[in-house]
């Protein structure tokens, strides 16, 4: 510590005393993990005790001073009775300053900094502290300025001390207190912005310091302890997930749920039901437990939703958090599993023959499996080559034992007719769940869209599996290797593309054709009922902490938008997907209605409070949709999804109500 530059700085800071508190504790007494809102000083002037601050503890005695900034956690455990007083103030030196006092500042931190020593001359401080105290409590305004006068005083006294004795201090390491912070509060609201302000802190040094250190962002740090805590309780305890999410710092379980997922790439219910597998059968998924898989007893939510949105959906590239490890033995287990299959079915067709004649050989005799009827009903049609993704299918007839691993290839299957024998269960309990929850009775859930189960797809005995791209490319070879695979691409909000190829792949051409049809009827009524009701400017946004994401016409929403005929503002009239703005963008975002949801910032930030955020900035409520109270929030599971046909129909409902439309 260099005596002649905090004396500079002290001088050529502003400084306000906060507060300053005269504290007894008894012997035992504890103050525990006391987050400190401005720096201070601590002096004890009677008794002893161990004395904590950001982790480092130590014992003090009387006449001990200690020196925190701001956001550093104090904790006291009285040894015998303690009497010791608390400086609260807060010290900057106003900018612009020259750049020598800048960098000079930078390096010496003296409001920032940790340490603590026994002063030579106690009573030298101990009587302007005293008087400081006294001034205090009183009321006239001259006499708390006389107290700022006596902490002027005492901070000269201490450096002058501080040359004397040679203290040494300890600068502090605001991507650590971040840690601890986390550590001891993840159940409370966290921004980076709020833990910045409590270290003192700028955001970017905060973050930029922050992942040096831990080599990921504060809010991703937050969301992954939270989740490691997610899963302890998950595993040890039979709360609901209600309770678990609100243990965790989620007032909302759905959100805490598509998070989870996320993160984890199994949804809550199912990662614990996967850790009861485990302790059976040694593997993380058993296929042969499919009682445990059928697809309408699971609750787990379809997004997978933080700042970066949904990549596969609204970027179409970038990082997918799979969780999947590709290993040999599922390939080999596939392949084994196929030929016992088909070594059975050879072996079931001898023995039902009475003989070993040419006739019984033939199979004329013999009882066939369904698959094997599946397989010769098919031989008689002509083989159709269908384009996907991935290149090119050969397929024959139609099959009987389809695997859909896309969510909105599940919506596809049911409107042609085809009930899968397998799908994805990720979408369960979003909107449209009800509308199709019979029709799924029985199905096998075979995982979610971003981490398939390919041990237990091979165990169904597929003759067809439909994926997507985007989502399971890497899996691509080990699906081929069960059944014939079609790969669909990820188009954003133009679901009916991948609508026609799931038709087409299951052989049902005129069933897809004649149900979309019917949905295209049915967009054509609403829109000659519109009117003069299409000329209203539709605006379709997404609300953050930070920014706002404006949904333009390829998206899925605004694909049905255009469809009808119903208008955009210029700035969101766009041939594009989605545009990102900030709050100096919001005239922009102006319209005659706005459609809304909103995120939170990566479960940290309440909702309603982003919301409330934006609509009270001056901009906003001189939009023209604040000032006519059209400011509507609506459902982002419907609003914005990868899904397909019902979903689609859903959206379609709600423009309806909304528009009157009769």
């Amino acid at each position: 510590m260099n005596y002649q530059d905090h004396v500079l700085l002290w001088n050529q800071a502003f400084v306000q005393v906060m507060d300053l508190r005269h504290t007894y504790m008894e012997r035992g007494a504890a103050l525990r993990a006391y987050r400190l809102p401005s720096s201070a000083f601590i002096y004890i002037v009677r008794g002893s005790a161990i004395v904590g601050l950001d982790g480092e503890s130590k014992p003090l005695e009387r006449f001990h001073v200690l020196h925190g900034g701001k956001g550093m956690c104090l904790e006291i455990e009285a040894q015998e009775l303690l009497e010791y007083y608390l400086i609260l103030y807060k010290a900057n030196v106003p900018l612009p300053c020259r750049q020598e006092l800048a960098s000079l500042l930078d390096k010496e931190k003296p409001f920032h900094l940790r340490y603590d020593f026994k002063p030579g001359d106690p009573l030298a401080l101990f009587d302007p502290l005293v008087r400081m105290n006294r001034s205090w409590q009183g009321e006239k305004p001259e006499e708390r300025l006389y107290a700022k006068a006596l902490f002027y005083r005492f901070v000269h006294e201490l450096l002058r001390q501080f040359a004397d004795q040679g203290v040494a201090a300890f600068k502090p390491d605001p991507a650590a207190q971040a840690v601890r912070y986390i550590h001891e509060n993840y159940k409370e609201p966290i921004t980076l912005e709020a833990l910045a302000e409590l270290l003192d802190c700028h955001p970017r040094h905060l973050q930029r310091l922050f992942k040096t250190r831990t080599l990921t962002s504060p809010i991703d740090y937050l969301i992954r302890v939270r989740m490691n805590r997610a899963k302890e309780l998950l595993l040890t305890t039979d709360f609901v997930l209600k309770d678990i999410a609100e243990c965790v710092g989620y007032a909302d379980s759905y959100y805490f749920s598509r998070l989870f997922k996320k993160s984890e790439g199994v949804s809550p219910i199912r990662f614990r039901e996967n850790a009861g597998v485990s302790d059976l059968g040694g593997s993380r998924y058993n296929p042969f437990r499919l009682s445990g898989f059928s697809i309408v007893k699971d609750a787990s939510s379809r997004y997978i939703v933080n700042e970066h949105e949904n990549h596969y959906q609204l970027e179409k590239e970038g990082v997918l958090h799979m969780h999947w490890q590709a290993k040999s033995r599922t390939l080999a287990f596939a392949t084994l599993l196929l030929g016992l299959s088909l070594l059975l079915g050879a072996c079931g067709a001898a023995t039902n023959s009475p003989s070993a004649s040419p006739a019984a050989s033939s199979g004329s005799a013999a009882t066939p499996s369904p698959s094997a009827s599946a397989s010769q009903a098919s031989e008689s049609e002509a083989p159709r080559v269908v384009k996907h993704a991935m290149g090119e299918e050969t397929l024959v007839g139609t099959p009987k034992r389809v695997v859909i691993l896309t969510n909105e290839g599940t919506e596809a299957l049911l409107a042609v007719g085809i009930k899968p024998v397998g799908a994805v269960q990720s979408w369960i309990g979003d909107p449209w769940y009800d509308h199709i929850k019979d029709e799924m009775e029985g199905v096998t859930a075979v995982g979610d869209e971003i981490q398939p189960n390919v041990e237990l797809i091979a165990s169904l005995e597929p003759d067809l599996i439909i994926g997507n791209k985007v989502r399971q490319e890497k899996i691509y070879e080990q699906l081929k290797a069960i059944a014939p695979t079609v790969f669909a691409a990820d188009l954003g909000g133009n679901w009916k593309e991948n609508f026609t190829l799931y038709s087409e792949a299951v052989n049902k051409k005129a069933e897809g054709e004649k149900a979309m049809a019917e949905f295209e009827k049915r967009v054509e009524e609403v829109k000659a009922k519109l009117g003069d009701k299409a000329a209203t400017k539709v605006s379709l946004v997404r609300f953050s902490a930070s920014q706002v994401r404006i949904y333009q016409k390829q998206t899925f929403a605004g694909v049905l938008l255009n469809q009808l005929g119903i208008a955009r503002p210029e700035a969101q009239d766009k041939d594009a997907f989605i545009e990102v703005m900030t709050k100096e963008n919001i005239p922009s975002m102006d319209g005659d209605v706005m459609f809304y949801f909103v995120s939170e910032n990566q479960g940290s930030t309440d909702a309603a409070k982003v919301v409330e955020e934006w609509m009270n900035d001056p901009l906003f409520k001189n939009l023209n949709v604040a000032k006519n109270n059209k400011v509507i929030q609506v459902d982002e599971a419907i609003w914005n999804t990868a899904g397909g046909y019902e979903a689609a129909n859903l959206l379609l409902d709600e423009l309806i109500a909304y528009f009157e439309v009769k």
